[in-house]
């Protein structure tokens, strides 16, 4: 049944443009903000145990889903299910994001270009890149395919909606903690807690970019990461990065031309990776459900 959500869902975001408009809502966000207008509220929010407050969300959807599937017909657990899902991906589109880019490139627009640029390579805790030079746009097209995409396929499978909902919040709760009233313990508490959700989605993301690319030059790009066993979200992007730059085959020795004259094309390939790793994750959770491993 899971596979069967993530298909749907993914047609209807691909093709239903105006469903995109319905993840910029930003309700987690306006959750948190109503918590912060309570003294006791911003008082928890300022200590570590701030990030349950991923918890009350996430445990309503997961009641929601299992009273649909208990009490009511499969057609609504199969609604419910895509309708989280699709408002969980994102919040921006990956291919919009980079098309614009490009466009905006090539009208010489540079000003606009520079804008997208830093929206793609905004760094786990919100804040802004130090800068936005080929190498890093085209890093963060890799990462951002497991944040936007693939991460919370992977928990979706696992767990339904509730995980889907659950990986969505806690990536973005770093930011929110950033720019909020949250203590530094708590931000660090809140981007560790999305380094371990992210851990394993983000290296069996990597073991598939390896498969589908470049896959000798990616394993040898996985140790220059040093982040094979960190649980930190930056030790997680630093390997998504580096793996998926090997595995589309970037070097020293071509660093120039493929960052520089050629950086839109190298920015079409890396999107045709994210595409190619995302059909392979599909085509594997299909056999893994055939077989009754998975749901």
């Amino acid at each position: 049944m899971h596979l069967i959500m993530i298909v749907i869902a993914l047609f209807a975001e691909r093709a239903l443009g105006q469903l995109k408009h319905w993840r910029h809502a930003d309700g987690f966000a306006r959750y948190i903000a109503l918590i912060e207008r309570v003294a006791l509220g911003r008082r928890w929010l300022q200590q570590p145990a701030g990030v349950l407050v991923v918890v009350p969300p996430v445990l309503a959807v997961a009641l929601v889903q299992w009273a649909i599937v208990e009490y009511l017909w499969l057609g609504f657990e199969l609604a419910f299910g895509v309708f989280i899902l699709v408002l969980t991906f994102g919040p921006r589109d990956l291919w919009e994001d980079v098309h614009a880019l490009i466009r905006a490139r090539d009208e010489r627009d540079f000003a606009h270009a520079e804008a997208c640029a830093l929206d793609l390579c905004r760094r786990t805790d919100g804040r802004l890149a130090a800068d936005t030079h080929g190498r890093r746009i085209v890093s963060a097209v890799l990462v951002q395919g497991h944040e936007r995409i693939l991460g919370v396929l992977l928990w979706f499978f696992v767990a339904g909606p509730a995980g889907a909902l659950f990986y969505r919040s806690v990536r973005e709760l770093p930011a929110l903690a950033a720019r909020g009233t949250a203590s530094r313990a708590m931000q660090r508490t809140a981007e560790y807690v999305h380094g371990l959700a992210a851990w394993i989605p983000a290296r069996l993301t990597v073991l598939v970019y390896a498969l589908v690319g470049a896959t000798r030059a990616a394993i040898r790009a996985w140790p220059s990461a040093r982040a094979t066993t960190h649980a930190s979200a930056s030790a997680s992007c630093r390997l998504l990065a580096a793996v998926g730059r090997g595995a589309l085959g970037l070097t020293q020795a071509n660093a120039q031309t493929r960052y520089g004259r050629g950086l839109d094309d190298t920015l079409l390939e890396a999107l045709g990776l994210v595409w190619r790793t995302l059909l392979v994750v599909l085509a594997i959770l299909a056999l893994l459900t055939i077989f009754g491993v998975l749901r």
